[in-house]
């Protein structure tokens, strides 16, 4: 299992190595950066679209509006270090993305960007929803296969599969879209099944629709990370990986890795398939009448609406 870290020390973890002096790059933070420029940090923002559009997207939170930053530099589709001049790459201690890359069609090239725009001793920061403890309770984790795939398809728009997925195993609980791995309390299902039909009309929309389409417990993460390392379409490995008790896993990589050898890597590859299903069927401790099922825990502490249905990468 991996090491699992205070809520309180989410940021530490995040930031660790890091100071206001370091140049930083935030994908997509909305109205909610983890390094923001008004408060001192270097911090060069990518997004979709520019403030001004942000706060017209986010007017009905007027909280929101006041928060969101400049935009320095806008994606508007491909690789995410085609958006940076040139001579940006390569410059940055640290590429940041929270609750951005399980949003992405193309995985490889998302993480691929990220490695052009890092210095060569930089930092990969990324916070990835923990299907276990999020509305992707129910989804199959992705695998390696599926990032191949949509990298070699040089996909831009969600399969229709992703959208059917997330459109009819989306869930709740208590109407909310996280929670900590030990609330009991049941499922909520969004949606019925005749909402399909207004899913399946998006393989006629060309615009981009959000979704999330990458699903991860922590050694599924884990796993693809080191398929694509050790196959070449990536030149990353996790330095460090902690569990929070909600919603999400923090992962810090770094440029480079170690070729194994083929006993080495098998056994590893092993040991990881093995702990999926291992951490997969820890979830059944949430559901009642399962063999491994929590009884009498004390509820949870509410938890804040978080904007999963608001983003786009």
């Amino acid at each position: 299992m991996a090491d699992e870290i205070h809520p309180a020390d989410r940021r530490a973890f995040l930031l660790a190595g890091l100071s206001k002096s370091s140049k930083l790059v935030e994908v997509g933070p909305s109205y909610n950066p983890l390094v923001p420029k008004r408060d001192g940090w270097n911090t060069f923002i990518i997004d979709h679209a520019s403030r001004e559009d942000l706060v017209a997207k986010y007017e009905i939170h007027a909280k929101a509006i006041d928060v969101i930053e400049e935009v320095d530099f806008i994606w508007r589709g491909g690789s995410l270090a085609d958006a940076l001049p040139v001579d940006q790459h390569g410059t940055f201690d640290a590429f940041i993305a929270s609750h951005v890359i399980e949003h992405t069609t193309d995985i490889v090239t998302f993480l691929q960007a990220a490695r052009t725009v890092v210095r060569p001793d930089g930092l990969v920061i990324l916070a990835v929803p923990d299907k276990r403890k999020c509305f992707d309770f129910y989804r199959q984790p992705s695998s390696t296969a599926d990032a191949v795939v949509a990298f070699e398809e040089r996909r831009d728009r969600h399969e229709l599969r992703t959208h059917i997925e997330y459109s009819i195993r989306t869930v709740l609980k208590a109407g909310m879209p996280a929670w900590f791995d030990t609330d009991t309390r049941p499922t909520e299902i969004i949606k019925g099944l005749d909402d399909l039909p207004i899913t399946l009309s998006l393989k006629f929309n060309n615009d981009y629709v959000d979704a999330h389409n990458w699903i991860f417990v922590p050694s599924s993460f884990r796993l693809m990370m080191l398929e694509l390392g050790q196959t070449g379409y990536i030149d990353l490995e996790v330095d460090e990986l902690v569990e929070r008790p909600d919603t999400e896993f923090l992962v810090r990589m770094r440029p480079g890795f170690r070729k194994l050898d083929l006993p080495e890597l098998q056994a590893r590859r092993r040991a990881l398939m093995d702990q999926i299903l291992i951490e997969i069927a820890e979830q059944t401790r949430q559901i009642e009448g399962a063999p491994l099922y929590l009884a009498s825990q004390p509820p949870p502490p509410p938890q804040p609406r978080r904007r999963w249905w608001q983003r786009r990468a």
